[in-house]
C-alpha cells in the first residue's frame, strides 16, 4: 500500500526547510522591505540638502545649482520604493466596509477578485513603461540628468507589484482550493474577464453615449470596485484605463492596417493606445517638487510625536483649564490643538494624545464615552489647523495656493477647538457625574507651563511664516519643520536612534500609501478628462439655474454620506475634479470651499461604519467597546455640522486672514 503523500506544510515542519514557492515568495518579502528601509532612508536624508539650499538662498542669494532636480528625482525614487512593501503588507488604502460583513468563503473570493485586477494593472502598466524608457529621451534642464532610469525605475516596481499580487493570488486560490470552493473560483475569473471586455464588447455593440454618461458609468465601476475592496490607486488606475480603451480613437493609419473583422487585433490596439496614453502619468506627476511636501510634512508630525512635544502640550493645558467643568476632556482638545499646529494628519492627532490623555481621564473616573468623544474628535483638528495634508492634497488636485488655504484653517480651527469645549462643559454641566472636579494650580505653575507652548509657537511660525514670506515653497516648508522638531527633540534628549529610524520609517509607509494613489488618481483623471465629465457636469448644473445654496447643501450631505464610508484622502481625489469647477462655476470662493470640504471630510473619520479616527482609537484601547467611542463622537460631529454652518453663513472667516496677508 502507498504511503500518502505530504504536504509541504508537513514537509516544512519536519525539515525546517520552506518549500520553493514559500522560500520565493520570503524573499520577495525581504526585497520588499529593503526596498521601504532604502525609501526612509532618503527620505530622512532629503531633509539635510533642501534646508542647505534654504540656508544658502537666505545668507548668500546663490541657491545650489540643480538641487531642486535631485531632490525631486529623489522623490520619484522614494515614492515608488515604498509601494511594494504596501502591497505585501495589505496596507494599501481599501474600504472594507462590505468585506468586513460578509462570510470567510466570501472574503476568499473578494481577495481573489482584488488580487487578480491588481495583477493586470500591475503588468500591464509593467509593460509599457519598460517597453518606452529606452527610448525616454528627457534629461533634466540645469544638471542634465538622464530621466528614463528614474522613468523605468516606474516600471520596475509595477512589475515587482505584478509579482506581489501573484503571491496574493495564489494564496487566494489555494484557499478556495481547499474549500473546494471551484464554483466561487470560476465566477471570480469570468467576472474579471467580463470587466476586462467591457470597452471591447461596447464599441462592437455599436452603441453611442455621450462622455457625461461614460463618466458617471465609470464613477459607478470605480465606486463598486471600492466596495469590493480592490485597492483605491489600483482600481483607479483600472477604470482609468478601461474608460480610455473606451473613449480614444485608432488612428486611420492603424485601422488601415487591420485585416476586415479583426476584434481581436481591434481590442490589442486600443488596449496598447490606452496603455501608452497613460505610461507616463505615474513618472511625470509624481515628478513635480510640490510632492516633495507630503513626505515631509508626514516626517515633522512623526518627529514631533516622538519628540514628546504633546505631553508638554497637554500638561500645559491642563493646568490652565483643568479647573473647567470636565476639565481633562477640555485640557486634551487644547492639547489636540496645539499638537495639529505642528502635525497635519488627523490619526497621528488622535494615536499621540491618547497615549498621553486617555490613562489620566480614566484614572479619574471619566465617563468612557466622553474621554473617548473628545479624544476622536479632538484628532480631527489635526487635517483643520494648519501646516495640513487635507489642504496640501486639496492644493494640488485644484491647483489653489497653499499659502492661503493655511491661512484659511487658522481662523475655522480656532472656532471648532471652541466648539469642542463648549461641547465637553455643557455636557459635563448638564451632568457632572461625567467627570470628576480637576485639580487646582497656582498662578505660578500655569505660567512656568506656558515654556512648553513656545517651542510649538515658534515651529508653527517658522514654517507656516516661511512658506507666506517666501522663504521657502511648501514641500521645503516640511523640510525645515522635520529639522525643528528633530532639532528640539535632540534638545529636550527625548531622541534615540531608534525612534528616529522609527519616524522615517512610519513615513515611507504613508508615502508609499499615498503616492500608489495619486498613479491611479491621475491615471483615472486623464479618463475624465478625455469624457470631460467635470467640464460637462459643471455645464449642466449651471444651465439649470437653480439656486447655488441649494447645491452646496446636496454636495455637503454627499460629503457627509459617502465620508462614512471613505478615507478622506481617496474621497478628496475621487470627487474634487467634478465637483470643484462646479463649485467654482457657481461663484463660490476655491479657498472657503477648500475649508468647507476638509470639515465634511473629517466628519466622516468620527462616524460609523468606516471612522479611521475611532478605530485608531479602537486600536489603542482595545478593552474599550467601540459603539462606545462611536456614542461618545455624536455630540461632536454635530458641532462640527455647526462648525461648517457657521462658515457658509460668514464666510470672511475663512477668507479674513488670506485676504489681509496675502491679498
Amino acid at each position: 500500500m502507498s504511503m500518502p503523500s505530504a504536504s509541504p506544510d508537513s514537509v516544512s515542519r519536519r525539515t525546517g526547510m520552506l518549500p520553493p514557492a514559500s522560500r520565493l515568495e520570503k524573499g520577495f518579502n525581504i526585497l520588499a522591505k529593503g526596498l521601504l528601509l532604502f525609501g526612509a532612508a532618503l527620505i530622512g536624508l532629503l531633509v539635510l540638502p533642501i534646508c542647505l539650499d534654504i540656508s544658502l538662498r537666505g545668507l548668500f542669494h546663490r541657491p545650489l545649482l540643480g538641487l531642486m532636480e535631485v531632490e525631486t528625482l529623489a522623490l520619484v525614487v522614494i515614492a515608488f520604493s515604498c509601494m511594494t512593501y504596501t502591497v505585501v503588507t495589505r496596507s494599501t488604502l481599501q474600504i472594507d466596509l462590505l468585506y468586513d460583513a460578509v462570510k470567510v468563503k466570501t472574503k476568499a473570493r473578494l481577495d481573489l477578485l482584488s488580487s487578480l485586477l491588481c495583477l493586470c494593472v500591475s503588468a500591464l502598466l509593467a509593460y509599457v513603461i519598460l517597453d518606452r524608457a529606452p527610448e525616454w529621451a528627457t534629461v533634466t534642464m540645469a544638471l542634465q540628468i538622464p530621466e528614463k532610469y528614474f522613468f523605468g525605475w516606474t516600471g520596475v516596481i509595477f512589475a515587482l507589484l505584478a509579482v506581489a499580487m501573484f503571491f496574493q493570488v495564489m494564496h487566494s486560490v489555494r484557499e478556495l482550493a481547499a474549500n473546494r470552493d471551484f464554483a466561487g473560483m470560476a465566477a471570480v475569473i469570468f467576472a474579471v474577464l467580463a470587466l476586462l471586455a467591457l470597452p471591447f464588447l461596447y464599441r462592437y455593440s455599436g452603441l453611442q453615449i455621450s462622455g457625461l454618461i461614460l463618466g458617471c458609468i465609470g464613477f459607478a465601476l470605480l465606486l463598486t470596485l471600492l466596495m469590493l475592496r480592490v485597492p483605491v490607486g489600483m482600481a483607479m488606475a483600472l477604470i482609468g484605463i478601461l474608460g480610455l480603451m473606451t473613449l480614444l480613437r485608432l488612428p486611420r493609419s492603424v485601422l488601415g492596417g487591420m485585416p476586415a473583422f479583426s476584434d481581436i487585433s481591434h481590442f490589442i490596439a486600443l488596449l496598447e493606445l490606452a496603455l501608452k496614453s497613460v505610461s507616463s502619468v505615474p513618472f511625470l506627476y509624481t515628478y513635480d517638487f510640490i510632492f516633495v511636501a507630503l513626505p515631509m510634512f508626514v516626517l515633522m508630525g512623526e518627529l514631533t510625536y516622538h519628540s514628546g512635544l504633546s505631553t508638554d502640550l497637554f500638561d500645559c493645558a491642563n493646568k490652565w483649564m483643568g479647573r473647567l467643568p470636565g476639565g481633562l476632556a477640555v485640557a486634551t482638545v487644547g492639547g489636540s490643538a496645539g499638537f495639529s499646529a505642528v502635525c497635519g494628519d488627523s490619526l497621528a492627532c488622535v494615536a499621540t494624545m491618547t497615549t498621553v490623555a486617555l490613562p489620566q481621564m480614566r484614572a479619574k473616573n471619566y465617563d468612557t464615552a466622553l474621554a473617548c468623544g473628545t479624544l476622536a474628535a479632538g484628532g480631527t483638528l489635526g487635517i483643520l489647523i494648519p501646516p495640513s495634508l487635507g489642504f496640501i492634497f486639496y492644493s494640488i488636485i485644484t491647483e489653489e495656493s497653499v499659502g492661503r488655504l493655511f491661512l484659511a484653517g487658522i481662523l475655522p480651527g480656532i472656532l471648532m477647538t471652541g466648539i469642542f469645549i463648549c461641547i465637553v462643559i455643557f455636557q459635563c454641566v448638564r451632568n457632572p457625574s461625567l467627570a470628576p472636579k480637576g485639580e487646582k494650580y497656582s498662578m505660578m505653575e500655569r505660567l512656568a507651563s506656558t515654556v512648553y507652548l513656545v517651542p510649538v509657537a515658534l515651529l508653527f511660525l517658522l514654517v507656516i511664516g516661511g512658506i507666506l514670506l517666501g522663504w521657502f515653497t511648501p514641500g521645503e516648508g516640511g523640510a525645515v519643520g522635520a529639522m525643528g522638531a528633530l532639532l528640539y527633540a535632540l534638545a529636550r534628549r527625548r531622541m534615540t536612534w531608534q525612534k528616529l529610524m522609527a519616524s522615517m520609517r512610519s513615513t515611507a509607509i504613508m508615502s508609499g500609501k499615498i503616492f500608489l494613489i495619486f498613479a491611479g488618481v491621475y491615471i483615472f483623471g486623464q479618463f475624465l478628462a478625455a469624457s470631460r465629465l467635470p467640464a460637462l457636469l459643471a455645464e449642466t448644473i449651471l444651465a439649470l439655474e437653480i439656486n447655488r445654496y441649494l447645491v452646496l447643501s446636496v454636495v455637503i450631505f454627499m460629503y457627509i454620506i459617502v465620508g462614512t464610508s471613505m478615507n478622506i484622502i481617496p474621497l478628496m481625489m475621487l470627487t474634487l475634479p467634478a465637483i470643484y469647477p462646479t463649485i467654482v462655476g457657481l461663484g463660490f470662493d476655491g479657498i472657503w470651499f477648500g475649508v468647507i470640504a476638509v470639515i465634511l471630510m473629517e466628519m466622516g473619520v468620527i462616524t460609523p461604519p468606516v471612522g479611521m479616527n475611532v478605530f485608531t482609537l479602537a486600536s489603542l484601547a482595545p478593552d474599550i467597546p467601540m459603539k462606545t467611542i462611536f456614542w461618545g463622537t455624536i455630540p461632536f460631529f454635530f458641532g462640527m455640522l455647526l462648525c461648517a454652518i457657521i462658515l457658509t453663513i460668514f464666510p470672511q472667516i475663512a477668507l479674513f486672514l488670506p485676504n489681509l496677508i496675502m491679498g
